[in-house]
């Protein structure tokens, strides 16, 4: 059985996907080809498809962090020891401490993949509004004023 996803292989997914759809703007004065507008959409289509795998494999890291918390803070409460109950919930909290941190960085990583797909789908949208501004472009380039 594979070793499970951690919160740094979801966020070296997201960074990967951040750079494949990363589009350059048009040098001023230039407009884009509808070529290049589909080759884009193309692009953010197939990164959207893997975003919403990242966000899977984040919701998983996220779940099984967070059960490993639940479990470290139930051996911890029951082997706890103290004068009261405040001593022992920060026993509880220094024994639970690498869990906690896990977990925590399992809810940014899961944050972060949903701002990808978020990212993937905003991009989407500003590339379907540029290619029919292209293509109004071009039809109206196209077509001799009459007089």
């Amino acid at each position: 059985m594979p070793a499970p996803n951690t919160a740094a292989d979801v966020e070296g997914w997201v960074a990967r996907m951040r750079k494949e759809i990363a589009i350059e703007p048009p040098t001023p004065g230039t407009i884009r080809t509808p070529d290049e507008i589909i080759s884009q959409l193309e692009l953010v289509d197939a990164v959207a498809g893997n975003a919403l795998w990242i966000v899977k494999e984040a919701d998983k890291v996220r779940a099984t962090a967070a059960k490993a918390l639940l479990r470290a803070r139930a051996v911890a409460l029951r082997t706890a020891e103290g004068k009261n109950a405040e001593v022992r919930a920060a026993e509880v909290d220094l024994a639970t401490e690498d869990e906690h941190d896990a977990e925590v960085d399992a809810q940014i990583a899961y944050r972060y993949a949903k701002g990808l797909a978020d990212l993937v789908d905003s991009r989407k949208s500003s590339l379907q509004t540029q290619s029919k501004l292209v293509l109004a472009t071009y039809q109206l380039a196209s077509n001799p004023r009459r007089a």
